[in-house]
Formats: structure tokens, sequence, C-alpha cells
């Protein structure tokens, strides 16, 4: 009997990977940090990978409004990670 993953994960991915790898190869997240420093206090994303997270939802998208960014996200957490390599943590309001 064959093993079978423990959990199965089903997302939606449209031109993410696509835009996300771009940005990455260009070192655009690297670059971005450089102008925007992290505050001493801020904890989890640099602003680097936020601003890409962003850009990637607003050119997939067509859309620039952020309200709608974190639902977007959520359904794409695993991948965005995933390609990123980095960790999501979504703070509830």
């Amino acid at each position: 009997m064959a093993h079978l993953p423990e959990k199965i994960i089903s997302e939606r991915i449209d031109d993410v990977v696509l835009l996300l790898e771009v940005m990455k190869k260009m070192g655009l997240p690297e670059i971005l940090n450089q102008h925007l420093p992290r505050h001493w206090k801020q904890e989890g994303l640099d602003w680097g990978w936020v601003a890409c997270i962003w850009l990637s939802y607003i050119i997939s998208q067509g859309d620039h409004r952020k309200v709608y960014v974190r639902e977007w996200v959520e359904q794409r957490r695993y991948t965005i990670e995933q390609v990123c390599g980095i960790n999501i943590r979504l703070i509830r309001k």
C-alpha cells in the first residue's frame, strides 16, 4: 500500500510564481530593503518582501487596493512561502 501525504494543499497560483521568481532573481527585495530599513522593533517580513508580495498582487490582479491583499495572500500562502523561502505570519485584527 502506497504512503499518502498527510496533508494535501491546493492553491490557485496563476502568475504569482513567475512574478515572485522574477523579482527574486532581480534581487528586488534586497534592493528595497536598502532603501526601506527595518525598524528595530519590527517583527515578521522585511519591507522588501512585503513590497514584492504586494507588487505581485497588483500585477496579477490589476488592483492596487491594500484591503484585499491579506485575503489574496491567505489563499496563496503556501505557494508564496515556498517560492520566496519565507514564513508568513498573518496577524488577525
